[in-house]
């Protein structure tokens, strides 16, 4: 089957698809020879056989998520309902009879869900982790499919402006102190090693009491967002409050009350928090930026703080770089303050 689709560029694309199989695309500056190239297409009867090649074999959309899956080890507990979401798009399709047009005419359906650039670029690139996985598997990656998320003609949606909220050393103590008298028993610690470590939630809620070497007051990251494994230091109030409530070293230590290998949900446990604390709106998150900016005007360096974080790059701890002013003044004062 052959289309014709005029660009917003005043160019023409000619797309010709068999099932199963990838789309052949090319582009004209003229109608006409784009017409002419269909003609020539649906004549040959050569390349007609080549591009229905084998297409029994290629999985099903729905089917190579949940292989997909299979491998996963990824900790985003959003990834599952964004594939459903996409299988709902896709579903019975076979992988490689999705283009880029029917990509981006799903991401357009989210926009006008009403979600908001960031979502929907998670949504993206959680399809585009699918195909990758795709391509490279030894069973198709000679097939030639490219992957339709990373094409020109797929829409790009702006990230939402980065709204971090950094609680007052008065905020934390009130915070800290509702957590101590929480319904849940852990979250006191869970809420002062967000504050004292910088980590993410995810990473607090998947360690096991296995990774705490309290000797070298450390917990050990397996894997983290990045990827890369590593170290907390954990401070002596974090040690202390460990000590008192170890378990099993294969139990996690943040568990639910019917499993021990299950974490806990601590969204009532939070809410209950902040309403009792009264320091107002603020997300779990907030606490890792509230850790750097506690280092940040205590005087340690932005690499420092990245190191601490996690961060792949300077770039993503450039975010704290304003909270240091005071320090850049004064460093600018001590060195050149005298030049008139």
């Amino acid at each position: 089957m052959a289309s014709i689709r005029k660009l917003p560029s005043g160019s023409y694309q000619v797309q010709v698809r068999r099932a199963g199989m990838p789309a052949v695309t090319r582009s004209f500056s003229k109608k006409r020879d784009a017409e002419a190239f269909v003609r020539t297409v649906e004549g040959d009867s050569e390349l007609a056989r080549k591009l229905g090649r084998a297409a029994a074999h290629i999985p099903r959309f729905r089917d190579w998520c949940d292989t997909y899956m299979a491998q996963y080890r990824g900790r985003e507990q959003g990834t599952p309902g964004m594939l459903r979401w996409w299988c709902d798009q896709f579903g019975d399709k076979s992988v490689t009879s999705i283009d880029e047009f029917m990509v981006d005419d799903g991401l357009i359906r989210l926009q006008k869900k009403g979600l908001t650039g960031s979502t929907i670029n998670r949504y993206k690139s959680k399809l585009s982790a699918v195909f990758i996985h795709f391509i490279q598997h030894p069973d198709y990656k000679r097939a030639g499919f490219t992957n339709p998320v990373r094409k020109e003609s797929v829409s790009r949606f702006p990230e939402n402006p980065a709204k971090d909220r950094f609680l007052s050393q008065e905020e934390q103590g009130v915070l800290l102190r509702a957590c101590r008298a929480s319904h849940w028993g852990r979250c006191y610690l869970l809420v002062l090693m967000a504050l004292t470590t910088g980590a993410r939630k995810g990473e607090l809620m998947h360690l096991k009491w296995s990774d705490i070497d309290l000797r070298q007051r450390t917990a050990r990251l397996g894997l983290t967002k990045n990827g890369k494994p590593r170290l907390l230091p954990l401070t002596q109030p974090v040690i202390e409050e460990l000590m008192h409530q170890r378990e099993n070293p294969d139990y996690l230590i943040f568990r639910s009350t019917t499993s021990k290998t299950t974490p806990f949900e601590t969204s009532k446990a939070w809410q209950k928090a902040l309403e009792q604390s009264g320091i107002g709106h603020c997300r779990f998150h907030d606490l890792r930026h509230t850790a750097a900016s506690n280092l940040v005007r205590a005087g340690r360096s932005l690499f420092e703080v990245g190191t601490l974080l996690g961060h792949s790059s300077p770039q993503m701890t450039q975010r704290y770089s304003h909270l240091a002013i005071g320090d850049t003044r004064d460093m600018v004062d001590e060195v050149m303050g005298d030049l008139r």
